[in-house]
């Protein structure tokens, strides 16, 4: 500042003329106005960033991420050479009855299960999502209306989006909303720690599957509107389901080998879905478990963990805290599924949670000696016609689940 205003005559006149120059002295005052602009412009610049910056460190929808580690996301994108739309997603899906779809499916095949909030369910099989890797799909007598007068809700109402990411194991269905417009969504065939990223054909904005959160583009922070999905076996499912499921159909518009896994299989050994082969880099490794290990993401109050799917299969039951919020994973062996619950009845906070077994084949809480079942559903008892509190999780893999969500803990604990 000193030897900027010492390059000004300190006897210099502010107005008239400058006798020395012969030029009126407005354009020497204009030339410090320029100079003091220069000065100050990137002073006005460095708080704009400032203010920048701060906005960034704001939370964004998910928790444990801050607007600024949603955008660091983008620069972890592994770019695999495939282009928006190579793996093409389905829209306008038919679908078939469960008897129909018997026909061409085996018993151990994994199936995807919805149960939309409309009540209608739909069963959407891993052979022909693993080509695909998303589904737009339109509720039957959807009413969907794009007029300016129907709230957001209103306008994504019945149309949902089903997607599977395969080389991490990671199964989200969410509203086909983008922002405050319905959309379609599409796969850009790229990567974010093993897992799929997606776009809305709306903003083109990009999307993290898992985190099911936008990390580029006009809808930068936003969230999708999730909804559950049950990874489950074929056997038990179309037994349980006959009449009251329809099953999304290989009858998609594409010649592929639905048969088939691209991958391997998850009912073999030795192919990609267990071996320690990573195709795609990770921002971090945790060793605690092998890396395609099958886990629950739990995700409630901003807290993250991750159950153990295998394990809670041989268990049957698990009772357990997250954070001071008692749960409990239920195995469903007919249909081979895992489903987690709050076991205060009702989810009431403050109520004594129920500390549940398996009894002759029932499930049974201590405490009253009521009968569950599986769908945490009373049956018999005190607590007849209760209905425990589902907890929302994600079906994934351990490698992409703890890269998104560093030190999760794990359940049950492992030494």
């Amino acid at each position: 500042m000193t030897n900027l205003f010492r390059t000004i005559p300190r006897h210099a006149p502010l107005s008239g003329t400058c006798s020395r120059l012969g030029t009126p002295c407005f354009a020497l005052a204009a030339g410090l106005f320029l100079t003091l602009a220069c000065l100050f412009l990137p002073l006005s610049a460095q708080a704009a960033d400032s203010k920048t910056a701060d906005s960034l460190q704001k939370p964004s929808p998910v928790p444990g991420y801050s607007l600024a580690r949603l955008r660091e996301l983008y620069d972890q994108t592994h770019k695999t050479g495939l282009g928006f739309d190579s793996i093409q997603a389905l829209a306008a899906p038919r679908f078939v009855t469960v008897s129909d779809a018997s026909l061409s499916m085996e018993d151990d095949e994994v199936v995807f299960i919805v149960a939309f909030p409309e009540g209608v369910t739909r069963i959407y099989p891993q052979r022909i999502m693993v080509w695909h890797e998303v589904v737009n799909d339109a509720l039957p007598n959807n009413q969907t209306s794009r007029n300016a007068s129907y709230s957001a809700a209103e306008k994504a109402d019945g149309r949902y989006t089903i997607t599977y990411s395969p080389l991490s194991g990671t199964v989200v269905a969410f509203r086909s909303l983008a922002g405050q417009f319905p959309s379609s969504f599409g796969v850009t065939g790229d990567l974010i720690n093993a897992n799929s990223i997606l776009y809305d054909r709306i903003s083109q904005s990009l999307w993290s599957q898992l985190l099911a959160a936008s990390f580029d583009g006009p809808l930068q922070g936003k969230r999708l509107e999730r909804i559950p999905v049950l990874w489950a076996t074929w056997k038990g499912v179309k037994k349980r389901y006959m009449g009251r499921a329809e099953v999304l159909s290989r009858s998609t518009g594409f010649r592929r080998a639905y048969g088939s896994d691209p991958y391997g299989s998850y009912q073999r050994t030795g192919n990609y879905y267990d071996n320690t082969r990573l195709i795609a880099p990770l921002s971090t490794v945790d060793k605690r478990l092998h890396p395609k290990k099958h886990i629950l993401g739990i995700e409630y109050e901003g807290m993250f963990g991750a159950l153990l799917v295998d394990e809670v299969k041989q268990l049957k039951v698990l009772n357990f805290f997250m954070g001071i919020t008692p749960m409990v994973a239920l195995y469903d062996e007919e249909i081979d599924a895992v489903r987690v619950f709050d076991r205060r009845p009702g989810g009431k906070r403050g109520a004594k949670p129920l500390e549940f077994l398996l009894f002759e084949g029932m499930f049974t809480d201590t405490e009253s000696r009521s009968q569950w079942t599986a769908e945490g559903a009373g049956t018999y008892g005190k607590y007849r016609d209760e209905q425990l509190a589902p907890v929302f999780t994600i079906d994934s893999m351990w490698m992409s689940w703890s890269a998104f969500h560093r030190n999760t803990p794990i359940f049950p604990q492992t030494e």
